[in-house]
């Protein structure tokens, strides 16, 4: 294995590296208060290009690979995990599924607009009763002549009301079970279509999460992506493309909890001498910069394997879980390294931990990377 990077793909890192530091950093706090979506990042970042790394050039994008992605959604990430993820899941939960599902008509619609950061998306398969078990779904869409009409409830969906159109996972034959599911593309503004935000919100709070309504909504057959009873396929590829995004951004938040430790504990002083000469407080930095390197190392082992061609699947649970777990113990040990100045939001360590609780739960939870995981080990699944 060669992980020596490109020339091109250091140039991608460093102007991400460049852009956090003067776009993203400046407003993280302000957003974070206000629970605000960073709209003009994001068409900041489309101008630039980088909302269309992966999207290739046939569709308004660069058509790069997946490790040039990954360093730039790290490199963000160490500013607000926030922006990453927003950046990240444009490619791995709107763009990719649209090309690899997609008509032509519908690529053409959509994906280069992705690409320049012009129009938002979301993909809906979470429900009230459908979380860890998408076969649970219970939305449902029924055919009337060319149209679809449907009607159900999504929730804990990222970028519910902010998005342009959602790819919704739906029941269109309840015996088939998950060979019944399919997925549909509807844009903002059709009838019966509406959303409502969660708020106050632990984490997360720039990212827009909501509930979505369908009642009786009509949508063409035309907006059917992929074939009846591939819905599940087509959802699942995607979270496992976001896995690695959440792994990769996790990354970027330990280098700064290390960062910040390392800067506030040079400064602080007590008994006469900086904090960071106690030994018990070189263990906890020494105990991130280990876990900081080996989360790295095994994500971008994971895009190497990913930008090969290669099945990945037990390593990309590997990735989420192990970046994710590393993450949050990385940013309660910089809180509690901070002191009293920790506990508010004036430095940013409890902002990268409340972001970081969220990665016990989106794009799979720590126990179900755990379950893909033993199923890899053992060869038995622990659910159907």
């Amino acid at each position: 294995m060669d992980y020596e990077f490109t020339k091109e793909q250091m140039m991608f890192r460093d102007m991400a590296k460049e852009f956090g530091q003067r776009e993203v950093l400046p407003t993280v706090q302000q957003r974070d208060r206000e629970e605000k979506f960073p709209f003009e990042i994001v068409r900041k970042l489309g101008s630039l290009g980088l909302m269309g790394l992966k999207i290739p050039t046939e569709y308004g994008g660069l058509g790069l690979d997946w490790t040039t992605l990954g360093l730039v959604t790290e490199q963000l990430g160490y500013f607000d995990f926030n922006v990453s993820m927003s950046l990240y899941s444009q490619t791995s939960l709107q763009a990719i599924p649209l090309l690899e599902w997609g008509s032509e008509a519908q690529k053409r619609k959509y994906v280069p607009a992705i690409a320049k950061g012009e129009i938002i998306g979301s993909h809906a398969v979470v429900e009230p009763n459908a979380g860890s078990d998408p076969t649970a779904i219970e939305t449902k869409a029924v055919k009337s002549g060319e149209e679809w009409i449907l009607n159900g409830n999504k929730t804990w969906i990222s970028n519910a009301t902010v998005a342009d159109f959602t790819i919704v996972v739906a029941q269109t034959d309840k015996e088939k079970g998950p060979k019944g599911l399919t997925s549909f593309i509807v844009d903002k503004g059709t009838p019966g279509y509406s959303a409502m935000k969660l708020e106050h919100k632990l984490g997360l709070r720039s990212s827009d999460t909501g509930q979505l309504f369908f009642r009786d909504c009509r949508i063409p057959d035309s907006n059917r992506l992929g074939g009846l009873g591939m819905g599940l396929r087509v959802a699942l590829g995607g979270i496992e493309h976001t896995r690695f995004g959440i792994a990769i951004s996790a990354v970027g938040v330990l280098q700064a909890c290390i960062d910040a430790c390392v800067k506030y504990c040079t400064e602080r002083s007590q008994f006469g001498k900086p904090i960071a000469s106690f030994q018990l407080v070189q263990e906890r930095i020494a105990e991130m910069v280990v876990d900081c390197e080996a989360a790295r190392w095994l994500a971008y082992r994971l895009v190497y394997l990913k930008d090969k061609g290669v099945p990945h699947s037990r390593e990309t649970a590997i990735t989420k879980y192990f970046c994710s777990e590393a993450a949050i113990k990385a940013a309660r040990q910089a809180i509690e390294l901070h002191g009293a100045y920790g506990y508010t939001d004036d430095f940013p360590v409890e902002r990268f931990y409340r972001d970081m609780i969220s990665n016990h739960l989106v794009g799979g939870t720590a126990n179900i990377q755990k379950l893909i995981i033993g199923n890899f080990a053992t060869g038995i699944r622990a659910f159907s």
